[in-house]
């Protein structure tokens, strides 16, 4: 049976399944906000003002309240009015409390600047999180408080548990800085063999064909001396694999006439083309982790040594790494693919790369909340193997989805979110 035609049915069957804890829910399972001018899913209710932004009133007094980022790092922005008439900035006390999933709270003050108000820092990816929101003017505090989720689902424990979802906490790793590099396999001239003629005759006999073992010492060809009649036996000096024969039976062959090539396959050599930009920081001892065309298991070597000379036609120089190779699978002339680990640090915050998805134009993975799965935009840094740097949008600790996270895209996608800037 198509195991294509089982899984497909099954993963769509799963994600019914999360759609369908969502209706029972009868809660905001998923959310597209949308919170200035730059749009993330606008909700028909909300009254926008002339700057694009949330309008909060108590009263007679009116805040309006956008996160605005058309040229700069997202920031919160604030205008007031009082009876229809604006209000100078610096006569309001304002304070933002941002609290998003996971209890996490971020609190803004703001200063004076021109006809607004500029909060103190940066408004973090994800805008999905509860507002609670003080504005101090004329002795009187106005005061709002709501709830402005996006790029999230909610998901019962069960059915994440049915689907395959899996979570883990976000870590540090030790991960290399490697170069891409290719190269071909080729033989160690230190294990080739060649069998000869002791004088020259004719070929009487020549027992070994092209790919045939031979062993150290094996008889592989007979030649007579045309004068004598003597005929003499021509010995492999090493054992190994014929990988050439330059006589047949009959051929006229002079003193020290080459019959068969010999090589030892069981270490192969893969030189490497390191381009000259490069040079400078690839050295003997690093570890390379090497993949050959046929899309076998990779093996793992070290650069044995670097040419001194730059091939003029290339402008790159080999770096050689001997390769054990008992069961033959390293044939040379073929091509191979070369990682070099060229350092090794230690990244404070790793998450695996098979958890990340793409969404709204972001590179995220899901952390985590309870029932509560949010989209978290991520800065990447290096990555090494299966893990992959998070420079900023993740910290240290927190719970992520490491398996299954394409069914908690899929979820929010259902929902017609968008986040677009």
């Amino acid at each position: 049976m198509n195991s294509k035609k089982i899984l497909i049915p099954s993963l769509i069957l799963l994600v019914g399944l999360a759609a369908a804890a969502w209706l029972s829910q009868g809660s905001h399972d998923h959310h597209g906000h949308g919170h200035d001018d730059h749009g993330h899913g606008a909700e028909a209710a909300e009254a926008k003002g002339p700057h694009r932004g949330r309008l909060l009133s108590d009263g007679d007094f009116t805040l309006e309240l956008a996160i605005f980022e058309a040229g700069v790092p997202p920031e919160f922005r604030a205008w007031y009015t009082k009876a229809g008439k604006p209000v100078p900035p610096a006569e309001v006390k304002l304070s933002v409390t941002l609290v998003r999933p996971g209890k996490v709270e971020d609190r803004f003050t703001f200063a004076a600047e021109g006809d607004f108000a500029r909060g103190d820092h940066e408004v973090a990816e994800p805008h999905s999180f509860d507002y609670v929101i003080v504005a101090e003017h004329a002795g009187t505090a106005h005061k709002w408080a709501f709830e402005a989720p996006e790029m999230q689902t909610v998901i019962t424990a069960a059915v994440a548990a049915k689907a395959g979802v899996k979570v883990e906490k976000a870590g540090s790793a030790e991960l290399n800085e490697t170069i891409e590099v290719y190269g071909r396999v080729t033989l160690d001239p230190d294990s080739v063999r060649r069998a000869t003629a002791r004088f020259a005759g004719v070929v009487v006999e020549a027992r070994k064909a092209l790919g045939d073992k031979v062993a150290a010492g094996e008889v592989v060809a007979r030649v007579e001396n045309s004068q004598t009649l003597v005929t003499a036996e021509v010995k492999s000096p090493g054992a190994g694999v014929v990988i050439a024969r330059t006589a047949a039976v009959g051929d006229g062959v002079a003193e020290g006439a080459v019959l068969y090539t010999i090589a030892a396959l069981d270490r192969v050599w893969v030189e490497l083309e390191i381009p000259r930009k490069d040079l400078a920081r690839v050295k003997a001892g690093q570890t390379v982790v090497l993949h050959a065309d046929d899309g076998g298991e990779a093996a793992s070597g070290v650069i044995a040594s670097v040419s001194p000379l730059v091939s003029a036609e290339t402008q790159s120089a080999v770096a050689r790494v001997v390769v054990p190779n008992p069961d033959g699978r390293w044939r040379p002339g073929g091509f191979v693919k070369g990682a070099i680990a060229l350092s090794a640090a230690r990244a404070p915050v790793t998450v695996k790369v098979s958890a990340l998805q793409s969404l709204f134009g972001f590179d995220v993975v899901f952390s985590q909340h309870g029932e509560v799965y949010q989209a978290r935009p991520l800065e990447l840094g290096r990555r090494s193997g299966d893990r992959v740097e998070v420079l900023k949008g993740l910290a240290a600790g927190e719970t992520y989805v490491s398996e299954g996270s394409f069914l908690i895209k899929a979820d929010i996608g259902k929902s017609g979110a968008s986040h677009d800037h």
